[in-house]
């Protein structure tokens, strides 16, 4: 069975969001009926997106452009080997974290962002 990260992805997101909030939130680059016809995975009915809208999806996967570059370069042209840019933590968190709610996501994104905050003014701390 062929991977299909960027349908995937898709699909996660259509549990949260309908397919005119991923247009509008992807800044209008696909329409809606462009990501209904990928989230039902209608491959004949959909092309991949052109790199101009890299920008646009990588907003509404809250990623980077080279994350959906590289979705799309897996899924649509079979690319496979690209380098690793994942410490091995991301990696063993990886799983977890996208199987989260966009609500939820951004809960654990402020804990981690406050657990960083205090580990970096404990030795600070200690030292006065």
């Amino acid at each position: 069975m062929t991977e299909k990260p960027f349908t995937r992805r898709v699909q996660h997101l259509f549990k949260y969001l309908t397919y005119e909030q991923m247009a509008e939130e992807s800044g209008g680059t696909r329409g809606a009926s462009w990501w209904r016809h990928v989230q039902l995975e209608q491959t004949d009915r959909f092309n991949p997106p052109p790199p101009k809208d890299l920008p646009g999806i990588a907003k509404l996967f809250d990623g980077t452009e080279e994350q959906v570059a590289a979705m799309i370069a897996h899924e649509f042209y079979g690319v496979t080997r690209f380098p690793n840019l994942r410490s091995e933590r991301e990696l063993r968190f990886a799983k977890d974290l996208n199987a989260l709610s966009e609500e939820d996501t951004k809960l654990v994104l402020e804990l981690v962002k406050r657990l960083n905050h205090e580990a970096d003014a404990e030795p600070n701390e200690q030292s006065s």
